[in-house]
C-alpha cells in the first residue's frame, strides 16, 4: 500500500484554510497512487493547546468549546475528505469530548466515509492535564494491508507503549507530533530514529508548520521516515505544503525475511530466566 504522509503549513482556528489546503494536497496523493493518507495532530484548528501569552484560562475555554462528541462537525468534514478523495485517512488527535472527558483522539476513516477506529492519547503532557485533558487506556493497532501501530504526540516519548505495540504485531508505526518551537524538532526526530532502532520497525512522522495571521512561522515539527537501517530515510525539508510517499511493502520487506519478533510469552520467559539468573550469580558471590 502506497501511504502519503501530509505536511501542512496550518493556519491558526481558520478551519475552511486548512481544510482546503488539505483537499489539495489529499488530490496530489490520489495521483501518486496513495491509498492511505496521514495528516497532522491538531487538525484543521491549528496548535490551540500550547502556550502563546500565557492565559491558562481562556486557553481551558478554548478547549471546552472545540472539543466535540464524535461523530460531530469536525469528523463531519473529516469523513468529506475520505470519501471525495477515495482513500483511507488518518487525522489527529482532535479534541473529543466524551461524557464529562475530553481526550486527544485519532480518527480512522474509510474511503466510505466510516469510523473505523479510535486511539485515545494515553500519555497527556503537563500542558494538556493543566487543559483538563484525561489519558486514553491502551495501545492501539489499526489492521489494513499491514498492522500499523498508532501513536500520537507524547505517546512517542513513551518506550512502553513503543513496545506493547511492537510486541502486539505492528510492522510500522503511524506517528503524529503536535507542533511546538523549532528547537524542539530535532529531539523529536532523534526520539523517533531510537525508537525505530530500539523496535527494529520503520517509524512515518508527520508534523507540519503553524503560521500566525502575518504568516509568520509560529510552531514546527518535522515530516519524516525513519527507518532501522537508514534513520532519516525520505523527509520533507522547510516550512511549506508537502506530501511524502512511501510503500508499505518496502519498507516491511527486510524485517519480514527475518526469523521475526518474539512473542509476548517468549519475552516473558526469556526475561524471567535472566532474572532468576542474576540472582543466582548475586547469592553465589556472596
Amino acid at each position: 500500500m502506497l501511504i502519503a504522509l501530509a505536511h501542512l503549513r496550518m493556519r491558526n482556528m481558520v478551519r475552511k484554510h486548512n481544510l482546503e489546503k488539505a483537499r489539495k494536497l489529499l488530490k496530489i496523493s490520489k495521483e501518486k497512487g496513495a491509498k492511505l493518507v496521514v495528516l497532522p495532530s491538531m487538525f484543521p484548528v491549528g496548535s490551540t493547546l500550547d502556550p502563546q501569552g500565557v492565559n491558562d484560562r481562556r486557553t481551558r475555554n478554548m478547549v471546552k468549546n472545540l472539543a466535540e462528541r464524535i461523530p460531530g462537525s469536525l469528523t463531519d468534514s473529516l469523513v468529506d475528505l475520505a470519501m471525495e478523495g477515495q482513500i483511507h485517512l488518518i487525522a489527529g488527535p482532535i479534541l473529543e469530548q466524551a461524557g464529562p472527558k475530553i481526550f486527544l483522539t485519532m480518527l480512522f476513516i474509510s474511503p466510505q466515509g466510516e469510523i473505523i477506529g479510535k486511539y485515545r492519547k494515553i500519555y497527556p503532557s503537563e500542558r494538556d492535564v493543566t487543559l483538563g485533558i484525561s489519558p486514553g487506556r491502551e495501545p492501539i493497532n489499526m489492521v489494513l494491508d499491514k498492522k500499523y501501530g498508532i501513536i500520537a504526540e507524547d505517546d512517542l516519548f513513551s518506550p512502553e507503549i513503543n513496545r506493547i505495540l511492537t510486541l502486539g504485531g505492528s510492522q510500522l508505526m503511524i506517528v503524529t507530533t503536535r507542533n511546538g518551537p523549532v528547537t524542539r524538532s530535532e529531539i523529536v526526530k532523534h526520539v523517533a530514529i531510537t525508537r525505530s532502532i530500539e523496535n527494529g520497525v520503520p517509524y512515518l512522522v508527520v508534523g507540519g508548520v503553524i503560521e500566525d495571521d502575518q504568516g509568520d512561522v509560529v510552531a514546527f515539527s518535522p515530516t519524516f521516515v525513519s527507518t532501522p537501517d537508514a534513520q532519516v530515510y525520505k523527509e520533507i525539508a522547510g516550512y511549506e505544503d508537502g506530501v511524502i510517499t512511501v510503500e508499505s511493502t518496502m519498507l516491511t520487506q527486510s524485517r519480514e525475511s527475518k526469523s521475526g519478533y518474539p512473542s509476548v510469552e517468549n519475552t516473558v520467559s526469556i526475561l524471567c530466566k535472566s532474572f532468576k539468573k542474576m540472582n543466582s550469580t548475586t547469592y553465589h558471590g556472596r
